[in-house]
C-alpha cells in the first residue's frame, strides 16, 4: 500500500482532465480548457531581486528559499 507524499515513478496517482472544446485531446490548464482554447496562463516571477526565475511557493524560487517536498522513497530525489 503506498503513502502520500511519493512522486509518480513510486505510485502517485494523478487526475488527467482533458479539454472541454469538441475534438481536443489536450490537458485542461485553467477554466476547463486548454492554452489552444483560451486558457490564461500567468506565472509568477520570483520576488527576489534580479532574479528571473519562476516563483514556486511563497512568492520566491527554489533558489530564493522556497520548500518543496520531496518523494518519501528512499534514495528519491523528485519532487512529490
Amino acid at each position: 500500500v503506498q503513502q502520500g507524499g511519493v512522486c509518480k515513478r513510486h505510485g502517485a496517482k494523478t487526475k488527467l482532465l482533458l479539454c472541454s472544446s469538441a475534438g481536443c485531446t489536450n490537458q485542461v490548464v485553467k477554466g476547463g480548457v486548454c492554452v489552444k482554447h483560451g486558457a490564461k496562463v500567468y506565472k509568477k516571477k520570483c520576488s527576489s531581486e534580479g532574479c528571473t526565475n519562476q516563483a514556486v511557493k511563497g512568492g520566491v524560487c527554489m533558489r530564493h528559499g522556497a520548500k518543496v517536498k520531496l518523494c518519501s522513497s528512499e534514495g528519491c530525489t523528485n519532487q512529490a
